[in-house]
């Protein structure tokens, strides 16, 4: 008993008398106890333990079961406990308990009971397979939940897990509970980290007025681009100093609970955690919770001065409206350039210019960037953007662009980037451009002054992960539990399970430190090979080959896919073209032989890729072939 007492005083961070603010009821929470009693509560199995579990949080799973099964499938089980408790002896002789005597088990959740009968006496010994905390909340359970939300499975999957590897599952109602227990400190974890990377964001900040954050929402339902009809919503404000999440806001359309009071007239639960605070459109999410971001920086002592978001909804005029008429939007760069790519992919539509294709789409999106990177003086912007028509087109007369690499070798360079190595065109082709460049020219102001808010749109994916889009968690306090999570891992990484762990005051054990280590160095290895040169010119690389297969595979198979294609094709199909085979080695032909050779040409309406045979032309000696 006392190696037991010893290792679980040592093992559990609770035992220095501190209490759990994350407990769900009252009677969990034990930290009012007297030390050894509780600790002595927790280590210690007699027959009054059965009497505790039967009527305490914990769900009992199953009945004893059967002598002959009672040791099937597998178990997860804490073996230092395991062994103590076996080591401990009966508690009414003594004698020492063997595992080979267990003639039943109750089980609750993923810790169990084990009646482990004795061979002296025969007196019915329960020795359990791992610790507890509070009465009789089993570690095991409080970490399954926490994995749970971290990792971003629900009571399904998990179960499932469990069943494919022939362990016990988990009840829903004891997922539930746990899961409410843990999600809890995630809240606490998460504002705690919001408040550390805000008084980082400070120190940083050299300016006040100039204090600017990334804004984005996100949604947990794919929208149509027709249709927005998302039960919730969460939006986040990243420091631009620090690229860490300040403040967070979820908004929620939906409770079981109250919708089963409000149908049925009578409540599942007479107290409970109501998490839903939204009644209007979800696309109305992401203003709202802009201006309650906004509100609470303030309030914070963090005035936002410059707010970097997309081009996608009204919280700018509504931040104006209601937090500050001063306020100023930095628009997002990526967005901006996706933009530009729309309007030409129209263009290209629409016109139908031959020269016009992805490539010659992606180098006018690469001259842009440069363009718009290169500098910050919004004449020099401006005058940039006006001659990316005429650099395209092979005119460089005005060409005084850093990037422009014929001004460092006319003689020999050549528009590698674009269609055949050639410049582009065609006179209303250029007009058509020039059009375009000249309405971003009238905005340099405002593309002199681009931001960025990629950590935003990170920051959406990890909850993607935590709450995946195709499963619903918004019906209880769950959804808020997950983006919790997901702040906790954007701000503190891997750390999140520690410090929840911490505030349940529960120890994270030897093999979780070490997983933690082991990802945290492998994360800032990756990030410094991917923040490389070298690494993203070769992911460029890999991006064009990728590309060209693509395009050469989908002209040989002709249309495969497409919307409706089934409907609009004829029951002919379109032969694939061969792949080509290995020239045929040359030899010599005399015209002695009496050799007769085939002259062949066609004629085409261009030189791309969507141009069409006009004309087939074939001579034989004498014999001649023409069709158009």
């Amino acid at each position: 008993m006392d190696s037991a007492f010893d290792y679980i005083d040592n093992e559990h961070s609770y035992s220095k008398g501190e209490k759990s603010p994350c407990m769900l009821n009252s009677h969990e929470c034990v930290g009012n106890q007297p030390e050894q009693s509780r600790l002595l509560s927790q280590v210690h199995c007699s027959d009054s333990d059965c009497e505790i579990l039967s009527s305490n949080d914990e769900e009992e799973e199953d009945e004893e079961i059967e002598e002959e099964d009672v040791l099937g499938g597998r178990r997860i089980v804490e073996l230092s406990v395991l062994a103590a408790k076996l080591e401990a002896g009966c508690k009414n002789c003594s004698a020492e308990l063997k595992l080979s005597s267990c003639i039943g088990e109750i089980r609750y959740g993923l810790g169990s009971l084990l009646k482990i009968s004795c061979s002296q006496c025969q007196e019915t010994n329960n020795i359990p397979t791992g610790k507890r905390h509070g009465t009789n909340v089993w570690d095991i359970n409080t970490k399954l939940g926490a994995a749970a939300l971290f990792c971003g499975q629900g009571e399904m999957i998990i179960n499932n897990f469990l069943a494919a590897l022939n362990i016990p599952t988990v009840t829903p109602v004891t997922f539930k509970r746990r899961e409410r227990e843990v999600g809890s400190s995630f809240e606490a974890v998460a504002n705690e980290t919001c408040n550390e990377a805000l008084n980082e964001e400070k120190q940083r900040s050299q300016d006040a007025d100039d204090n600017a954050v990334s804004f984005d929402a996100g949604w947990q339902t794919r929208g149509s681009g027709r249709n927005y009809a998302s039960l919730t919503g969460h939006a986040s404000m990243i420091g631009q100093k620090t690229g860490k999440v300040l403040s967070y806001a979820v908004r929620c359309k939906k409770c079981r609970i109250c919708d089963q009071t409000s149908t049925t007239g009578t409540s599942l639960e007479k107290d409970h955690d109501c998490r839903k605070n939204w009644t209007k459109s979800s696309k109305a999410m992401e203003s709202d919770m802009a201006i309650e971001m906004l509100h609470d920086l303030k309030t914070r002592d963090f005035h936002v001065k410059n707010l970097i978001m997309d081009n996608d909804s009204t919280t700018l005029a509504k931040a104006k409206l209601s937090f500050d008429p001063n306020i100023q939007k930095i628009s997002d760069f990526n967005h901006t350039k996706k933009n530009l790519a729309s309007k030409l992919y129209d263009m290209k539509k629409e016109k139908k210019y031959p020269l016009l294709g992805p490539k010659s789409i992606q180098h006018l999106l690469k001259c842009f960037t440069y363009a718009v990177k290169s500098n910050n003086d919004t004449s020099v912007l401006k005058k940039n953007l006006e001659i990316i028509p005429s650099h395209v087109f092979g005119d460089h007369k005005e060409c005084d662009m850093k990037w422009c690499k014929y001004l460092q070798d006319p003689e020999n360079y050549k528009p590698k980037h674009l269609p055949y190595g050639k410049y582009l065109t065609g006179e209303d082709f250029r007009n058509d451009l020039q059009h375009v460049f000249s309405d971003l020219a009238k905005n340099a102001t405002k593309l002199s002054n681009l931001g960025s808010t990629q950590a935003n749109e990170n920051f959406n994916r990890i909850v993607a992960c935590k709450n995946p889009k195709n499963l619903f968690y918004g019906g209880s306090e769950s959804t808020s539990f997950r983006v919790a999570a997901a702040v906790a891992h954007k701000n503190i990484g891997n750390q999140t399970i520690e410090k929840v762990y911490d505030t349940l005051l529960l120890s994270p054990g030897l093999h979780t430190n070490v997983h933690k280590d082991r990802v945290s160095k492998r994360r800032e290895k990756e990030k410094e090979r991917k923040s490389s040169v070298r690494y993203k010119r070769r992911r460029h690389e890999l991006k064009q080959i990728k590309s060209s297969q693509i395009s050469v595979s989908e002209i040989k198979e002709g249309t495969t896919y497409a919307p409706g294609v089934s409907l609009c094709s004829t029951e002919k199909v379109e032969e694939e073209i061969p792949d080509c085979k290995s020239a045929p080695v040359p030899s010599s032909v005399s015209s002695q032989s009496g050799s007769s050779f085939v002259y062949f040409d066609l004629e085409t309406t261009g030189f791309g890729t969507s141009a069409e045979i006009t004309q087939l032309a074939s001579a034989f000696g004498e014999e001649t072939f023409n069709r158009f």
